[in-house]
């Protein structure tokens, strides 16, 4: 029925190493992971990350922070200067229609 000249397709895959199933067995049970070990690897790897959005988090309330006392600030000299122009305004304004003084000994 199969004729010696016939040849194999081209493109067979080919078994190149021979696997002994006991082996497999056997490292499975050593390659028991190590959870310590899997977890350190995960924190060294998420560090980085947890770095920048610590960063990111900082610099956001550094600036809310800062804005707020800014506006504390600019809201208290604003007033200080308002009340000061006013109480020039009106010294000088008395001073324009108070009569002369004169001093007895000038």
């Amino acid at each position: 029925m199969n004729s010696p000249n016939r040849h194999p397709p081209r493109f067979i895959p080919t078994l190149t190493e021979v696997v002994d199933p006991a082996s497999l067995t056997t490292t499975a049970r050593q390659s028991k992971p190590d959870v310590e070990a899997l977890i350190a690897q995960v924190q060294r790897q998420v560090q980085p990350i947890f770095e920048r959005r610590l960063q990111e988090e900082v610099d956001r309330l550094v600036r809310t922070l800062v804005a707020r006392q800014w506006d504390d600030v600019s809201a208290k000299l604003q007033v200080e200067v308002d009340m000061f122009v006013r109480q020039a305004v009106i010294d000088a304004l008395g001073s324009q229609n108070a009569p002369a003084v004169t001093h007895p000994h000038g």
